[in-house]
């Protein structure tokens, strides 16, 4: 339900089996029953609770004696998942340590929840109802079948009705202790149901008159009645029954899409909304005369495909003419035509390396001096601050130090370490920001207030006091936020932890510099089969790039390699080098992109004249490739939110954009460079580019250090 690269808050991750349960839920609601158990029997997921209509029913069929009705309804339950949750309730009860030694395991395996007993109930009471109405051997046939699971969660004698709710891990040892008490036949409960049955078709036998004759406690303890055992059985059916939330997963989605609004992460569906909000506005304004405005195209929110079309409209054409945002009616991403705003440091600094904070509200540099600064001030002009149309509102001047809510950056209290800044990332939830700088050095601060969390020492490389570290050119966070994965000019990627403060796993494997490294999440079809790990679907991987012209996929948990990839990479005079011994300068692949839409591909970006989309296997599926002049060299790349625009900075000075699906040049840029490094800088090469997490904005910077201050540019 959301992206890992772009998503402001926390990530949460939804099993698929519970994405399949609400579906399932909402086909029952929709009287899909046949939908729904086809679902059901291709994915293997069961529901996990009743919606009120299939309860009552439930219940109904209980009063009515209707068991095989309340049997099919039941065997759609999820069982195991009931009890999962229900022994998970009693280790927290009992203070056990869930699935820690054999004794628990024990306990475990005894303990029988309510909901096991009902439906062992259940059964019981369809067959002691065959044998009522005379079908003897379809009662045998049924206790033959059921005899099992009978026998493991009701007692051999009684109810154990008054207690039924209640956790219990004695069930074994007390069907173990009541031999004495089984009249001669077998020490169950399934021994006991079949001595009924055969004392009512003794009984039934002997005589026409004893049709209504029914065996002592035949239906259960204190003689009960047919029907009293009915009504009971259906009470503790509608007690124990879980009741699944009627409408939960419309529900989810409008939440969704409210959150996605209010973080501005769907900035077409909050322009919608936000027109919406004027226009009721507008109609409430007392009667006034007011000028007649021309009536806008009606709008429409397409939930499936996450666009917004315009519909219903005379003015449509000429209306889709006027706005760049629309594509033949369709909300599409805009492309930056322009410089907007500029960042500048002080003399004899440049920008090693620039990140935006996840919700977009501010831009974070490093500099060649170890500063780490957070740009990107709110203006008063425009709407409120606090709105979540700011963004959109371009009230958000980047060229200003941000200290309105930054006190230690108004005190001028900076974040700094003792070189260069090479390498930045922001965790998850947007509130850590971890720095490696090129002595090897690893930091993670607070953004809130500048506070030093951690700080690695050495990460690559150096052991002694006055020995310097190999410099760290990369780094990600874990999804969590509890590790660090960096990539340094020792050849190696190492994974941190940050509550230890040391390494975890190293992966070695390169034959040069490590320029990009990062998480993902893979599907175990796409590199590994289920059965090589643990059966699981999805397992966190790592993907490294290197100068030796290569891209590594990794296992997470045992640093194991899983693939190495090496794309056809051509040098200028357009020879394609597969030589892995050698270390080629333009071999050097500098990016990869991990894209969400192909699932399961990236953008490989090499030092050469084409870049890549290729799939984890290793499958080339597009080639982007200049149409306007040949033999340049692509420095950097980064791709826009919707991942519909790969842009890439060539050494010509130009930023081409390219349709990342068609793999056809879009637009070029012919000045990026020249506003990005300053007029008079002609001959500096970008080194960095990076994108708005939600508009379109880009931004372009230089680490040459013939620079005499360093800028960075955003284009809009």
């Amino acid at each position: 339900m959301s992206s890992s690269n772009d998503d402001s808050s926390n990530k949460i991750d939804i099993p698929s089996a519970d994405i399949l349960r609400l579906i399932l839920t909402h086909l029952t609601e929709s009287n899909l029953h046949q939908s729904c158990e086809a679902l059901s029997q291709e994915s293997g997921v069961s529901m996990a609770g009743l919606v009120g209509p299939s309860k009552g029913q439930l219940i109904s069929c209980a009063e009515g004696g209707r068991w095989g009705e309340c049997l099919e309804i039941l065997a759609g339950l999820d069982l195991q998942r009931y009890r999962k949750s229900y022994i998970d309730d009693y280790c927290k009860a009992h203070g056990h340590d869930g699935d820690d030694g054999n004794d628990n395991g024990d306990v475990h395996e005894s303990i029988i929840t309510p909901l096991e007993k009902l439906v062992s109930l259940t059964h019981e009471m369809t067959i002691l109802e065959l044998g009522d109405r005379g079908e003897f051997e379809l009662a045998y046939a049924t206790l033959r079948m059921c005899s099992e699971m009978l026998d493991k969660t009701l007692p051999v004698h009684g109810d154990d009705v008054d207690n039924i709710d209640e956790l219990r891990d004695n069930n074994l040892q007390s069907n173990t202790n009541n031999n004495e008490h089984n009249l001669g036949m077998m020490s169950s409960r399934s021994g006991d149901i079949e001595r009924r049955v055969t004392a009512l078709s003794s009984l039934r036998s002997s005589g026409a008159d004893s049709s209504l004759l029914l065996p002592t406690n035949y239906y259960g303890p204190s003689n009960q009645t047919q029907q009293k055992r009915r009504n009971f059985i259906s009470k503790l059916l509608s007690r124990h029954v879980p009741d699944a939330p009627s409408g939960r997963l419309s529900s989810l989605l409008q939440q969704s899409v409210k959150w996605q609004c209010h973080t501005g992460a769907f900035p077409a569906v909050q322009k919608l909304f936000q027109d919406q909000a004027e226009n009721d506005d507008d109609n409430d304004d007392g009667g006034k005369k007011k000028k007649k405005k021309r009536k806008a195209p009606e709008k429409k929110f397409d939930l499936v495909l996450g666009n917004v079309d315009l519909v219903g409209s005379s003015d449509n054409k000429k209306h889709t003419r006027k706005s760049s945002s629309t594509k033949e009616g369709v909300m599409v991403e805009r492309i930056p035509s322009r410089a907007k705003q500029t960042i500048r440091l002080g003399k004899k600094s440049y920008i090693e390396s620039a990140i935006f904070l996840p919700d977009g509200s501010g831009l974070v540099t490093g500099s060649s001096d170890g500063f780490i600064e957070v740009w990107g001030e709110r203006t008063r002009s425009g709407d409120d601050e606090s709105s979540p149309n700011s963004l959109l509102q371009n009230d958000v001047d980047f060229e200003k130090l941000r200290t309105s809510d930054l006190q230690y950056q108004k005190n001028d209290e900076l974040m700094m370490q003792d070189s260069s800044i090479l390498a930045m990332d922001v965790s998850h939830d947007g509130t850590m920001l971890a720095s490696a700088s090129s002595y090897g050095d690893v930091c993670v601060w607070k953004i809130a207030d500048g506070r030093l969390l951690r700080k690695l020492e050495r990460t690559h490389g150096g052991s002694g006091s006055n020995d310097k570290g190999c410099a760290v050119t990369c780094l990600q966070f874990s999804p969590d936020g509890s590790k660090v994965l960096t990539g340094g000019h020792d050849s190696t990627c190492r994974e941190h932890g940050l509550l230890s403060s040391r390494m975890i796993k190293e992966f070695r494997g390169h034959k040069s510099y490590i320029n990009c490294c990062s998480y993902a999440i893979l599907p175990n079809s796409s590199i590994v089969t289920r059965s090589e790990y643990n059966g699981e679907r999805n397992f966190l991987a790592v993907v490294t790039a290197s100068a030796d012209g290569s891209v590594m996929i990794w296992n997470c948990r045992s640093a194991e390699p899983l693939r190495e990839i090496i794309p056809p990479i051509s040098t200028s005079s357009n020879r394609s080098i597969h030589d892995t011994e050698s270390i080629v300068s333009n071999r050097s692949i500098h990016t990869v992109l991990h894209l969400h839409s192909p699932a399961n591909t990236m953008i490989v970006v090499p030092r050469s004249d084409q870049a890549f989309l290729m799939s984890l296997s290793g499958s080339i599926l597009q080639t982007y490739v200049r149409d306007d002049v040949q033999g340049t060299e692509l420095l950097a790349a980064t791709v826009s939110p919707s991942n519909q625009w790969l842009y890439v900075s060539a050494n010509d000075g130009k930023c081409i954009v390219f349709d990342l699906n068609s793999g056809k040049v879009e637009k070029i840029l012919s000045s990026f460079t020249q506003e990005c490094v300053g007029k008079s800088n002609t001959n500096c090469e970008i080194s960095g580019i990076l994108h708005h997490p939600h508009c379109s904005f880009i931004g372009g910077y230089s680490n040459d250090k013939s620079q005499k201050r360093g800028i960075i540019c955003l284009w809009k």
